[in-house]
């Protein structure tokens, strides 16, 4: 029996399996247990193909491969390759002991081409942790570049990889450089008046708040909440490497020719499933998942689901989501930014001074009832939108934002100091108004970013009080 090591993607986590492979004489047949899926299982056809489309025999004996451990289920086509080189050690023509040092995945093609996989970034972290090379399909170059470091070897074929591990002609030991190109020129688009929602957009980015825009049809809510990604600083590489390995583990990078370099901006329809937001479906990560590092925009928010709209409170406190499987629990990371945008009432023409509400008590009561509760106290900002005023409709627009993020601030939250006077405005406002212990903490955390936005370094009262605004009463006008 010859052993050959190969890994798994659960999640975005990679995990060690050992692919033994027994050739002993008997009927011709070819048997893979170990709980392999329906693709591990036609790996049968693809290797057999490729073994003599590489110019080697298939073995006219019984083949029986194992997937160890055997407790819980494989999926993928990645097998393909180690089950082909445990053959050919059988056969003589590679030496067991050179595959005892690496991690061998690829998809094998009938002409013996390796094709590309997805989750080669766990894979790595993967072969980091064990101390173990990496030998990867030639066309993963551009992902596995984000990590290399002189142990993966990159083979385009079965052919060209035998070669190699025979010492008959050796593949190059590193990837090439990622290749340049030419930035692209932003294309600055003008926003007319909403100087408010810019502030409050522009703070929200700052200290990562979640933010709700409030608004009649047309005032430009969905406008500003998607050029808000731009408020965001650029990824860094650890940063980079994370979404790739969540856009892979989604299989999203199947076209693409590189890592994911750009923040990410998921905007579902308000159709979307529980599953598909959250995260289940397939073991694979939902919207907040992809929105990880990124921004989550639930536009019309009152249309979704609430059962998939509560489904968010727990990934908001927590940062991640938790998907349990039959045999293991999958964890996918969940940091994103949330920007919801809502009407005040189903026409959303309640209080315009454009149009009258045609809009029912019944139905505004209704209405109102989706825009209350556990969920809308996660909200750290509220800001209504207003239609434009004639002068503001006169005044030249201005590009906005004006500059893209350009890194973390200088300082943070637990830096700004709270004045004595401003606590006890804070806490006269709490007993006030009734603020819940996350109400308060919440203000107070606005308030601090936005102490860190004016320069400043002790909140005061002017802070307090516009993140009161901001919570209270832009919340006020819409939901009582």
């Amino acid at each position: 029996m010859i052993t050959v090591h190969s890994g798994v993607v659960a999640g975005i986590e990679g995990f060690l399996i050992d692919v033994e492979v027994d050739v002993r004489p008997g009927l011709p047949g070819f048997e893979i247990v170990g709980l392999p899926s329906a693709t591990v299982r036609e790996s049968r056809e693809r290797v057999r193909s490729a073994l003599r489309n590489s110019g080697y025999k298939f073995p006219a004996q019984k083949v029986i491969v194992n997937l160890a451990p055997a407790h819980y289920r494989k999926d993928g086509a990645l097998f393909d390759l180690p089950i082909a080189l445990g053959i050919l050690g059988h056969q003589g023509l590679i030496d067991p002991n050179l595959l005892k040092d690496a991690i061998f995945v690829g998809e094998l093609s009938l002409s013996g081409k390796i094709k590309r996989i997805n989750g080669v970034l766990s894979l790595a972290q993967l072969a980091q942790d064990e101390k173990l090379g990496l030998v990867l399909p030639r066309a993963n170059w551009a992902e596995i570049a984000l990590v290399q470091d002189g142990a993966t070897l990159l083979a385009p074929s079965l052919r060209e990889l035998v070669n190699h591990l025979r010492g008959e002609q050796l593949l190059p030991a590193q990837s090439p450089p990622l290749p340049t190109q030419a930035p692209v020129p932003e294309q600055m688009i003008a926003i007319k008046g909403q100087e408010q929602a810019k502030r409050a957009l522009e703070i929200a980015a700052l200290g990562k708040h979640h933010i709700m825009l409030l608004g009649p049809p047309g005032v430009g809510k969905t406008l500003l909440a998607k050029r808000a990604l731009e408020l965001l600083p650029p990824l860094s590489q650890e940063e980079t490497i994370t979404v790739t390995q969540i856009y892979e583990a989604a299989g999203l990078l199947q076209d693409c020719s590189g890592p994911i370099r750009t923040r990410p901006l998921r905007t579902p329809h308000h159709s979307v499933s529980q599953a598909s937001l959250i995260g289940g479906r397939n073991g694979r990560p939902g919207e907040i998942t992809l929105a990880h590092l990124g921004i989550l925009l639930l536009d019309e928010f009152p249309e979704f689901n609430q059962g998939a709209l509560q489904g968010l409170r727990e990934p908001l406190d927590q940062r991640e989501v938790q998907i349990s499987r039959v045999d293991h629990i999958l964890t996918y990371p969940a940091d994103f930014w949330l920007i919801a945008t809502a009407n005040p009432c189903p026409c959303g023409y309640y209080g315009s001074s454009v149009r009258l509400c045609s809009c029912s008590t019944r139905d505004l009561n209704r209405y109102r009832r989706k825009l209350r509760g556990p969920l809308i106290d996660r909200f750290d900002l509220f800001c209504y939108l207003s239609p434009l005023s004639e002068l503001e409709l006169e005044k030249k627009a201005n590009p906005w934002p004006i500059t893209k993020g350009k890194g973390e601030p200088a300082s943070s939250w637990q830096e700004i100091a709270i004045s004595v006077d401003a606590k006890e405005f804070l806490l006269q406002a709490q007993r006030t108004l009734a603020l819940s212990v996350r109400g308060f903490e919440s203000t107070l955390k606005v308030a601090q970013t936005i102490a860190m936005l004016d320069g400043v370094s002790t909140v005061t009262k002017t802070q307090i009080a516009e993140a009161l605004h901001y919570r209270l009463e832009n919340q006020k006008d819409l939901l009582h």
